[in-house]
């Protein structure tokens, strides 16, 4: 998905990595020599030393072991391809696509799991506030699985609980929920498409 952004829309590779560049567990010079791949990379995937050193300002022998940290790190890779009868070196940056697609993946789990916390937050203070008591362990329970399977959104949990009035408890509402028709719930939206957005946004 990343990729294709990068190379149909133009992505600004740059900008992603010096925001995310530490994140990554990149070091400057790591990211200052990813950044010279990447300007190659659209051009030619021939691999060459030279090539990097007219973009950075480090050495050969410092660009070198750059080189070696993004292999062992799982940046990028180099591969010897036949060609017309030659051997050349091309290198792959398909793994740093996939490891900055993976770092926006768990921000967005992140944001998730965040506001479901909040939304069993409000359900639990909706049932205290209408019980006039804290609530039992076994109605926290049931609770906490309303919004675990997913069978049923926030809003309809809320509504419930409103219509419950003075029969108000966990269990009188579940059992509004479970005569309620399924609906579908859409937990994150397409992922990619998730993805699509943040990245034309970063553009």
């Amino acid at each position: 998905m990343l990729k294709r952004l990068y190379e149909e829309y133009d992505l600004s590779m740059e900008r992603i990595l010096i925001k995310e560049y530490k994140r990554l567990k990149l070091t400057m010079q790591e990211m200052t020599v990813l950044l010279a791949l990447f300007s190659i990379y659209k051009k030619r995937r021939t691999f060459s030393i030279n090539a990097i050193n007219r973009r950075v300002e480090y050495s050969i022998n410092e660009i070198g072991s750059i080189i070696e940290k993004l292999l062992s790190k799982g940046f990028m890779t180099i591969e010897l391809e036949k060609k017309d009868g030659k051997e050349r070196e091309v290198f792959d940056l398909n793994l740093t696509f996939d490891k900055i697609q993976d770092l926006f993946k768990a921000d967005e789990i992140e944001k998730k799991e965040a506001l479901v916390e909040t939304e069993v937050s409000e359900t639990i203070k909706r049932f205290e506030q209408g019980l006039g008591r804290l609530l039992m362990p076994y109605e926290l329970e049931m609770i906490r699985r309303w919004y675990d399977e997913n069978k049923v959104s926030h809003k309809s949990i809320i509504e419930a609980i409103e219509s419950a009035q003075d029969r108000m408890s966990v269990k009188y509402v579940e059992k509004i929920l479970t005569q309620q028709v399924p609906e579908k719930i859409e937990i994150d939206q397409d992922v990619d498409q998730a993805l699509d957005e943040i990245f034309k946004k970063i553009k």
